[in-house]
């Protein structure tokens, strides 16, 4: 499953816009525009933030 460590690396490579706004999901991983997503909860490192991987990069976390 994938960990807190490696979402922060996934955040610390993206300048994402954290202002909420009406808008299809990005996967946070590789910035492809969808609708299906895993949604993940982060809690750490001083975000509170829910983000968003797609079918492939989830598989990359063990994600099925």
């Amino acid at each position: 499953m994938i960990t807190n460590k490696q979402i922060l690396d996934i955040l610390a490579t993206q300048n994402i816009d954290f202002t909420p706004k009406y808008r299809r999901s990005l996967c946070t991983s590789c910035l492809k525009q969808g609708n299906k997503f895993w949604h993940i909860w982060l809690d750490e490192g001083g975000y509170k933030k829910e983000i968003h991987i797609c079918r492939k990069c989830g598989l990359e976390y063990g994600m099925k």
